[in-house]
Protein backbone atom coordinates (compact mmCIF):
# COMPACT_ATOMS: atom_id res chain seq x y z
CA UNK A 1 0.00 0.00 0.00
CA UNK A 2 1.59 3.56 -1.21
CA UNK A 3 0.72 6.54 1.18
CA UNK A 4 0.75 9.36 -0.84
CA UNK A 5 1.77 12.74 0.71
CA UNK A 6 0.52 15.87 -0.18
CA UNK A 7 2.71 19.40 0.54
CA UNK A 8 1.17 22.30 0.79
CA UNK A 9 3.12 24.83 -1.53
CA UNK A 10 3.25 27.93 0.90
CA UNK A 11 5.14 29.88 -1.97
CA UNK A 12 2.01 29.22 -4.01
CA UNK A 13 -0.48 30.04 -1.31
CA UNK A 14 0.71 33.26 -0.71
CA UNK A 15 0.96 34.29 -4.32
CA UNK A 16 -2.76 33.24 -4.84
CA UNK A 17 -3.81 35.30 -2.03
CA UNK A 18 -2.13 38.24 -2.80
CA UNK A 19 -2.95 38.48 -6.14
CA UNK A 20 -4.59 41.72 -6.83
CA UNK A 21 -4.27 43.16 -3.64
CA UNK A 22 -3.10 46.48 -1.64
CA UNK A 23 -2.15 46.53 2.00
CA UNK A 24 -1.67 49.94 3.93
CA UNK A 25 -0.06 50.45 6.81
CA UNK A 26 -2.39 52.46 9.71
CA UNK A 27 0.13 54.18 12.91
CA UNK A 28 -2.77 54.97 15.58
CA UNK A 29 -3.07 54.91 19.46
CA UNK A 30 -6.68 53.84 18.62
CA UNK A 31 -8.31 50.83 19.62
CA UNK A 32 -9.29 48.52 16.98
CA UNK A 33 -13.11 49.30 17.69
CA UNK A 34 -12.75 53.09 18.26
CA UNK A 35 -10.48 53.31 14.91
CA UNK A 36 -12.89 50.81 13.32
CA UNK A 37 -15.38 53.21 14.42
CA UNK A 38 -13.73 56.45 12.73
CA UNK A 39 -12.82 55.25 9.36
CA UNK A 40 -16.79 53.60 9.03
CA UNK A 41 -18.02 57.23 10.01
CA UNK A 42 -15.28 59.29 7.95
CA UNK A 43 -15.38 57.31 4.99
CA UNK A 44 -18.54 55.73 4.72
CA UNK A 45 -17.42 52.19 5.19
CA UNK A 46 -19.25 49.42 7.35
CA UNK A 47 -16.14 47.52 8.80
CA UNK A 48 -17.29 44.97 11.22
CA UNK A 49 -15.21 42.48 13.41
CA UNK A 50 -15.43 38.73 12.59
CA UNK A 51 -14.37 36.69 14.75
CA UNK A 52 -14.27 33.34 12.31
CA UNK A 53 -11.25 35.63 10.69
CA UNK A 54 -9.32 35.92 13.92
CA UNK A 55 -5.79 35.32 13.78
CA UNK A 56 -4.21 33.03 16.34
CA UNK A 57 -0.28 33.01 16.70
CA UNK A 58 1.43 30.82 19.62
CA UNK A 59 5.03 31.74 21.07
CA UNK A 60 6.29 31.50 24.39
CA UNK A 61 3.59 28.57 25.15
CA UNK A 62 1.08 31.27 24.61
CA UNK A 63 -1.38 32.15 22.03
CA UNK A 64 -1.82 35.54 20.97
CA UNK A 65 -5.10 36.53 19.00
CA UNK A 66 -5.23 39.38 16.39
CA UNK A 67 -8.73 40.78 15.49
CA UNK A 68 -9.56 41.33 11.80
CA UNK A 69 -12.55 43.59 10.80
CA UNK A 70 -14.48 42.74 6.92
CA UNK A 71 -15.98 45.13 4.97
CA UNK A 72 -17.26 44.18 1.87
CA UNK A 73 -18.39 46.41 -0.92
CA UNK A 74 -21.67 46.29 -1.94
CA UNK A 75 -21.33 47.60 -5.70
CA UNK A 76 -18.51 45.35 -6.98
CA UNK A 77 -16.40 42.32 -5.81
CA UNK A 78 -14.17 44.06 -3.94
CA UNK A 79 -13.47 43.20 0.21
CA UNK A 80 -11.32 45.22 2.96
CA UNK A 81 -9.72 43.66 6.01
CA UNK A 82 -8.54 45.98 8.69
CA UNK A 83 -5.89 43.42 11.07
CA UNK A 84 -4.94 44.61 14.53
CA UNK A 85 -1.39 44.36 13.94
CA UNK A 86 -0.70 44.06 18.06
CA UNK A 87 -1.94 41.61 20.49
CA UNK A 88 -0.22 42.79 23.86
CA UNK A 89 3.60 42.90 23.68
CA UNK A 90 3.53 41.00 20.23
CA UNK A 91 3.02 41.62 16.78
CA UNK A 92 1.38 40.01 14.04
CA UNK A 93 3.91 41.24 11.95
CA UNK A 94 7.15 41.95 13.80
CA UNK A 95 8.78 43.54 10.90
CA UNK A 96 6.49 46.13 11.40
CA UNK A 97 6.35 47.11 14.95
CA UNK A 98 5.41 50.94 14.19
CA UNK A 99 2.21 50.03 11.97
CA UNK A 100 -0.90 49.57 14.27
CA UNK A 101 -3.14 48.53 11.85
CA UNK A 102 -2.73 46.62 8.14
CA UNK A 103 -5.92 47.42 6.10
CA UNK A 104 -5.99 44.99 3.20
CA UNK A 105 -7.97 45.47 -0.35
CA UNK A 106 -8.91 42.28 -2.23
CA UNK A 107 -9.75 42.76 -5.82
CA UNK A 108 -9.27 43.90 -9.09
CA UNK A 109 -11.72 46.68 -8.93
CA UNK A 110 -9.36 48.93 -7.29
CA UNK A 111 -6.37 51.27 -9.65
CA UNK A 112 -3.06 52.86 -8.08
CA UNK A 113 -5.06 56.06 -8.61
CA UNK A 114 -8.09 54.75 -6.13
CA UNK A 115 -5.84 53.61 -3.25
CA UNK A 116 -3.67 56.88 -3.92
CA UNK A 117 -7.56 58.74 -3.00
CA UNK A 118 -8.31 56.11 -0.35
CA UNK A 119 -4.69 57.00 1.60
CA UNK A 120 -5.46 60.16 1.10
CA UNK A 121 -9.05 60.46 2.70
CA UNK A 122 -7.77 57.74 5.55
CA UNK A 123 -5.20 60.79 6.12
CA UNK A 124 -8.32 63.09 7.25
CA UNK A 125 -9.46 60.22 9.58
CA UNK A 126 -9.53 61.24 13.42
CA UNK A 127 -6.74 59.12 15.88
CA UNK A 128 -4.90 58.04 12.59
CA UNK A 129 -1.22 59.70 12.54
CA UNK A 130 0.33 58.00 9.82
CA UNK A 131 -0.80 55.92 6.35
CA UNK A 132 1.74 54.07 3.82
CA UNK A 133 1.31 51.97 1.36
CA UNK A 134 2.52 48.60 1.93
CA UNK A 135 4.70 46.83 -0.81
CA UNK A 136 3.85 43.20 -0.07
CA UNK A 137 6.79 41.76 -1.12
CA UNK A 138 8.87 43.69 1.50
CA UNK A 139 6.68 41.98 4.26
CA UNK A 140 8.61 38.96 5.50
CA UNK A 141 5.65 37.10 8.05
CA UNK A 142 2.57 37.65 5.10
CA UNK A 143 2.08 34.40 5.89
CA UNK A 144 0.56 35.60 9.45
CA UNK A 145 -2.28 37.18 7.41
CA UNK A 146 -3.59 34.97 5.72
CA UNK A 147 -7.12 33.11 6.97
Amino acid sequence: MTILKLKLDNDQLVEDFFESTYVIGIASTARDYQLGWHINRQLHTNFRVNNHLEITLSKKNRSFHFPVFEFHEPTNSVAHYLYNNRCQAEYLLPELKQISFLWMIKGDYYQPNDVKKLLEELRLVPLVQLVSLLDIRDIKNKMNLIF
